[in-house]
């Protein structure tokens, strides 16, 4: 291998480190997850075999990231040693973000930082004073999948595909009930304290004219448009290094043939 060829090597992982090769879903794990979340557009999530760039170092097994421009697509990426779809553990991590996926769809459509999603995740966790562990958004997926306790995984503890596919249809969940005011008003402070996710007629009264609740809609969806900016500027940088290097590659690559080429005589 030359100098070229190995440049463009470089450039090549650089790019996959940014932007981890998408993967196919197994017909199976795909029947399962429908059948799971039947209101949950499929078509619209990508699967992705590694962490990308800054998030590799966080030690997440799983994570669902609403697309950088796309306005409704969501992204599931997962570290390379977890990904076993055909097992119970496998599908239930996938089971598990694809719940994220769904509380994205039915948290509404948005453009670069207005997802409402990452607003909604972001006042959770700091309702939560930003532990992992207690997070609403997080416990009511790990309801259903994501822990060996969770209900699909205890459920169908010794499945195969097929039988998980059978029995999946008894654990349907229809919608996340994701309630994207409701939540927030809870995650509210002050307001939080007179109001749960699932208070039944309270949260509206604190939907109407609150400064607090208006307050922290708004820092949180600064806070989110700081979080797209950085990710846009890291890819975007990324994107650029990884371009030049596979470019630089190809153009060494050329004149190395050129001058090693073998003179006719």
């Amino acid at each position: 291998m030359g100098a070229g060829d190995a440049l463009r090597e470089r450039g090549q992982r650089l790019w996959r480190w940014f932007f981890p090769p998408q993967v196919p879903l197994p017909e199976g794990a795909r029947r399962v997850l429908c059948t799971l979340y039947p209101a949950l557009d499929l078509d619209a999530v990508s699967f992705h075999l590694g962490m990308p760039h800054l998030l590799s170092f966080a030690g997440n097994v799983a994570i669902t990231l609403p697309a950088l421009l796309a306005p409704r697509r969501t992204r599931v990426y997962v570290e390379p040693r977890y990904w076993e779809p055909e097992s119970v553990e496998g599908l239930g991590t996938l089971a598990h973000e694809a719940y994220h996926a769904l509380q994205a769809q039915e948290a509404g459509w948005g453009l670069g930082p207005v997802r409402p999603f990452l607003v909604l995740y972001l006042a959770c966790s700091a309702a939560n004073r930003f532990r992992y562990r207690g997070h609403p958004m997080e416990e009511d997926a790990y309801r259903l999948a994501g822990h060996h306790r969770s209900l699909f995984e205890s459920t169908f503890a010794a499945a195969d595909c097929e039988a998980m596919e059978r029995g999946s249809a008894d654990l349907a969940a229809p919608s996340s009930d994701l309630c994207f005011w409701r939540k927030l008003a809870a995650s509210t402070p002050l307001v939080g304290r007179f109001v749960t996710p699932e208070s039944p007629g309270l949260w509206r009264l604190a939907l109407l004219g609150s400064p607090p609740l208006a307050l922290w809609l708004l820092a949180w969806g600064l806070a989110a448009s700081l979080v797209w900016l950085v990710r846009l500027l890291v890819e975007s940088g990324g994107a650029a290094a990884a371009g030049l290097l596979w470019g630089g590659g190809r153009l060494l690559a050329s004149i190395e043939a050129f001058f090693l080429k073998p003179s006719r005589r």
